[in-house]
């Protein structure tokens, strides 16, 4: 995969979610090839992608819902 010289998000994360990462990390590797956690995050990006292509009209229903949520919470 191949990676793109952008501005790095930062994101905060538990330590439980640290671990997970270092653990898939962990579990995706092999002698002749380490995986980083931040390659574990692109391809869990990537995953996460395909997956939701065919669900985007429920994806833009539980936006709706949560944010007529959020507007009947400021009132």
């Amino acid at each position: 995969m191949p990676k793109k010289e952008k501005k790095r998000l930062q994101v905060v994360i538990s330590d439980e979610q640290d671990a997970l990462l270092t653990k898939l990390a962990y579990e995706l590797s092999s002698p002749e090839q380490l995986v980083s956690k931040s390659e574990v995050i692109r391809l869990l990006i990537e995953s996460g992608s395909q997956e939701t292509d065919g669900r985007k009209e429920k994806f833009k229903e539980l936006l709706k819902k949560l944010e007529a949520e959020g507007s009947s919470d400021e009132e």
